[in-house]
């Protein structure tokens, strides 16, 4: 069994802290390990985070969670921590675990410090008395992520109708509208792919699916940028080729009737 904690150093190098700087930098980042608790699973302590250890001189305490869970799940809430600590999203399964909110909610922590001023926060092992790594958190990578797009590191696709051509852009770019949200989105794309974006712009109604590397909107989680892998139009809608599939998988249910089959699936017998 084990725990999951973290250290926290504010003010570094400084006499203490000014205590409603304190208590905003407390509020977020109880909101924000909660949050990443309910990521992975793990519930948020109900009598609270244990904040324990202090140290003198700058504000230095650990941040612990009071129940004693298995090591599995404390070492996924380590893993948890370190990718949203380091921005660095290298494990696509955990990664996309992670809410955007998560996230953004890890750089609030951020808002009430100066401009010159950093947030430790270091990572325990289990068992060990120091922390096997440190992560820094300024208040520009606040108001920078704020402001900007987040790469998720994770592919993606999107369905849209052509908004724009960007030809002298390097590289090139279509925007297209997304259907399911109407967000224009940038599809940058590689100059070999150039002749396949221009006849997409034959029909200026069809509707297209693009593929890629994605980032999304910090406020929204909508995507907003793509690193095109491929696009393509999509095919037309047949209603004869429709109607000519119909009955023809006749066993596909078994004994049942289509009804009582489709009834079965949604549990509502």
């Amino acid at each position: 069994m084990s725990t999951l904690r973290l250290r926290i150093e504010l003010n570094k190098g400084r006499i203490g802290m000014p205590l409603h700087k304190l208590a905003q930098v407390c509020q977020e980042t109880t909101r924000f390990l909660d949050m990443l608790c309910e990521d992975i699973g793990l519930s948020a302590p109900k009598s609270g985070w244990l904040a324990e250890e202090f140290e003198n001189a700058s504000v230095d305490f650990d941040v612990r969670h009071p129940d004693i869970i298995s090591e599995q799940l404390a070492a996924l809430g380590r893993r948890a921590l370190r990718m949203v600590l380091s921005d660095d999203y290298d494990d696509p399964a955990l990664g996309f675990a992670i809410r955007i909110e998560t996230r953004r909610q890890y750089k609030r922590i951020g808002g009430a410090l100066d401009p010159d001023e950093v947030a430790r926060f270091g990572i325990y092992k289990n068992g060990e008395q120091s922390p096997e790594q440190w992560f820094e958190l300024h208040r520009t990578e606040v108001i920078d992520t704020a402001s900007g797009l987040i790469d998720r590191n994770a592919y993606g696709e999107i369905q849209g109708t052509v908004n724009a051509f960007f030809k002298e852009h390097s590289p090139p770019y279509l925007r297209v509208r997304e259907l399911a949200t109407g967000v224009l989105v940038n599809c940058y794309f590689r100059p070999e792919m150039y002749q396949t974006a221009v006849e997409l712009l034959e029909d200026r109604d069809a509707v297209v699916f693009v593929e890629g590397w994605i980032k999304e909107d910090a406020a929204t989680g909508h995507t907003r940028e793509i690193r095109v892998q491929d696009f393509r139009p999509a095919p037309e809608f047949d209603p004869n080729l429709y109607r000519r599939m119909l009955g023809a998988l006749p066993d596909y249910t078994g004994a049942s009737s289509s009804e009582d089959f489709v009834r079965s699936w949604r549990d509502d017998g």
